[in-house]
């Protein structure tokens, strides 16, 4: 290999370490900014790992923690809930949906206290209010 094809050799190596870099600083960017808003909210939800050290965002078979970090009541009113939702055919002939939303759990947490699930729905939503329960699905 000549001089000149082993400086490319290196230099195309050298651009794709770079290219891998730039997408993991941007998924760890990403992941940042994400927890900086939850924190931003006064409440945060908080991805413990499973039994098996996996770090991932899991809602099947993971454990999930919510942590009321700072709230200006001291509280910290969640509501996780599933959705179902049908498209049919109005009267005017136009596609209507139509959902019907579950609630799978209501609680309210202290500045500082925890709680941990570890049987959530697939797909379950969330709303979290810091002065009053949460009305779902607007989160108003």
């Amino acid at each position: 290999m000549t001089l000149l094809h082993r400086a490319t050799a290196k230099k195309s190596n050298t651009s794709a370490t770079s290219s891998t870099l730039r997408q993991a600083l941007g998924r760890h960017l990403a992941i940042v900014a994400g927890a900086s808003l939850a924190l931003l909210s006064g409440c945060a939800v908080i991805v413990a790992p499973d039994h098996d050290g996996n770090m991932k965002m899991r809602h099947v078979g993971g454990k999930t923690k919510f942590e009321c970090r700072q709230s200006g009541s001291g509280e910290c009113h969640y509501a996780l809930y599933t959705s179902q939702c049908k498209t049919s055919e109005s009267n005017s002939g136009k596609p209507a949906t139509t959902c019907t939303h579950q609630i799978v759990e209501q609680f309210k947490l202290s500045e500082g206290q925890t709680r941990e699930f570890s049987d959530l729905p697939s797909g379950y939503k969330q709303c979290m209010k810091t002065s009053q329960a949460p009305e779902v699905p607007n989160c108003n």
